[in-house]
């Protein structure tokens, strides 16, 4: 194929496709092995905070990001009631921010908690994959959640924003689901009914991305991969880290934390490390509800070790963390040792017993297993990648959200136009990178759901069962030896829930979302939270069948199947 290029002068230049990208710089070393793996990767800061050349927006007088106003109890936020500059540009994005204040509030707690300075940053992280025909960008973010197409911000967005030249052909956006970084979702604004979202921070986390895929995909080199896994009895640093929301049953955690690293085999990357990718499953919320600084959590104190040992770029994935939670979440757990170090909890003070020192130690325990996952890994014997994607259709019956859209606190996401039968859509993606697989899940998916409802299932509560037949076992529909999964990606949809213990709220539109109690509650089994915040009842079938047919696993006949309608593989 032969591009003409018309320039001042009428000068033509016919040059070829792929010595266009050299002359990008987004080459492939020369190779006669058209199989030979290529990758590299990015880090770009998202942090808003301080000075930053890609900003143009406000900054507030603590640094922070933010429409300016006016701080008449001097504690270095705004507070409800407090005049404040409305900035044009952000009601040009969002018609919605109109009179609102916009800056940052802080994602994953309770409402009203805004950001007051900054810690460590947090990341648009990107590894671009290539190989023969194939070129894909994977990128991790240090947010609570992020989508495919929100309007005037998400992956559709970023998507404009590349240079074609550069060969993409896919973007898979996932977050890390830290709690400690801005709202990008909008449900944590001052109020219930206040979206949260900052429009031209949002633009700019677009730009960023865009940028760190750009970086990445102009550096390309040629690289082996290395894989390995580890678990709490290989490597006892993470032993007891994760619990279960308010002891939700049952009590099953995904234990694995898996690895895939890739180094430089020609030039001047030769011997040298590219990147190093971690996935591991838990919220990163360890500074917990009351912190008002920006962190990136522990996944930032896992990199960090990473990088110090291996050199490249270390990216943090999240996987199945649905439901499970980071060690003193919810004082069911009772490990206070991490690093070597003791971290005695405070009674009746979080600032004291949540400290960035523990948070620290958590990320160091959780980077001595990445490396214990690496040391015993193996390369790859298979250098071939591939991309596969399926659409996910389901019906978004949850009605707060529906609710939250029309209200403007919630984004209107693809297939919620239509008020009365919306039908959300997104997409699984199943990737084959040399010896490892890859399947996404587009929120925050029950471990039980990846690893097989009907093996690991709630036992304590007959009277709770909904009689719902069980989803598919994902994971045993993997061939791979290495078996990844990447949560919250392409979007953030809540939480996939089972549908045998799916029990949905009631709606006050006074007072929002009410949980459903559990049969066995005079038991101590919690309140249906998680229900309150998923897009759907019917999204853990709809993704576990999705992804299993996108897997080639026969499934057509299952019951949890049958009714689900299954979108051809691109």
């Amino acid at each position: 194929m032969t591009l003409i290029m018309k320039g001042r002068g009428a000068v033509l230049l016919s040059v070829t496709v792929p010595l266009l990208l050299c002359l990008l710089g987004a080459c492939r070393p020369i190779s006669g092995d058209h199989q030979t793996l290529h990758a590299a990767s990015a880090a770009v800061t998202i942090t808003p905070f301080g000075q930053n050349p890609e900003w143009d927006g406000p900054i507030t007088a603590s640094g922070v990001w933010g429409e300016k106003f006016e701080d008449k109890n001097n504690n270095g936020r705004w507070d409800i009631g407090e005049p404040f500059t409305d900035d044009d540009g952000n009601t040009e994005l969002d018609a919605h921010s109109r009179g609102k204040y916009d800056g940052i509030h802080l994602a994953g707690f309770g409402h009203n908690r805004m950001a007051t300075g900054k810690h460590d940053d947090l990341w648009a992280r990107a590894l671009v994959l290539d190989s023969a025909s194939t070129r894909f960008a994977i990128v991790s973010v240090d947010l609570i959640g992020y989508y495919s197409h929100a309007g005037y911000y998400g992956a559709d967005e970023v998507r404009k924003l590349l240079n074609p030249a550069l060969g993409i052909q896919d973007v898979l956006i996932t977050s890390t689901h830290n709690h400690e970084g801005p709202d990008t979702i909008g449900l944590w604004g001052v109020n219930e009914v206040t979206d949260g979202k900052f429009p031209l921070y949002l633009r700019f986390v677009d730009r960023e991305i865009a940028k760190a895929i750009t970086q990445a995909a102009q550096s390309l080199a040629a690289v082996r991969m290395k894989i390995g896994t580890t678990n709490p009895h290989l490597s006892p640093t993470l032993t007891g880290m994760q619990t279960r929301t308010g002891g939700r049953p049952p009590e099953f955690f995904d234990e694995e934390l898996r690895a895939m690293q890739f180094v430089g085999t020609e030039g001047a990357q030769k011997e040298r490390t590219v990147a190093t990718l971690i996935n591991w499953n838990t919220h990163p919320e360890s500074m917990e509800s009351e912190n008002t600084i920006l962190t990136s959590d522990f996944p930032g104190a896992v990199r960090e070790k990473i990088e110090n040992k291996y050199g490249g770029v270390a990216i943090y994935v999240s996987g199945d963390l649905g439901a499970v939670e980071i060690v003193g979440d919810n004082e069911r757990a009772t490990r206070i040792k991490f690093d070597g170090n003791t971290f005695l909890p405070v009674r009746g003070n979080k600032a004291a017993t949540f400290t960035f020192q523990r948070t620290e130690a958590i990320g160091h325990d959780v980077a001595k297993a990445a490396v214990d996952a690496i040391d015993r890994g193996e390369w790859s014997q298979t250098s071939k990648i591939e991309l596969k994607k399926a659409e996910l259709h389901f019906p978004m019956d949850n009605t707060g959200y529906r609710f939250l859209i029309d209200k403007g606190v919630l984004p209107a996401m693809s297939g919620t136009e239509d008020r009365e039968h919306s039908q959300m859509i997104t997409m699984v993606y199943a990737l084959r990178v040399g010896d490892a697989q890859i399947i996404t899940a587009p929120g925050e998916l029950f471990p039980e759901v990846f690893y097989g409802v009907e093996k690991y299932r709630r036992s304590d509560c007959p009277a709770a069962d909904t009689h719902e037949p069980p989803e598919p076992a994902v994971r045993n529909f993997m061939r791979a030896k290495y078996r990844f999964v990447f949560g919250l990606c392409p979007d953030e949809l809540g939480y996939i829930v089972p549908r045998y213990d799916f029990h949905p709220p009631s709606f006050d539109p006074e007072h929002g979302l009410v949980e459903a109690k559990d049969a066995c509650e005079m038991q101590g089994v919690p309140a249906h939270y998680h229900e309150t915040n998923s897009a759907s009842s019917q999204l853990a079938p709809a993704w576990a069948c999705t992804a299993s047919n996108l897997l080639d696993g026969n499934v057509k006949s299952m019951p949890a199947c049958a009714a689900q309608k299954q979108a051809p593989a691109k």
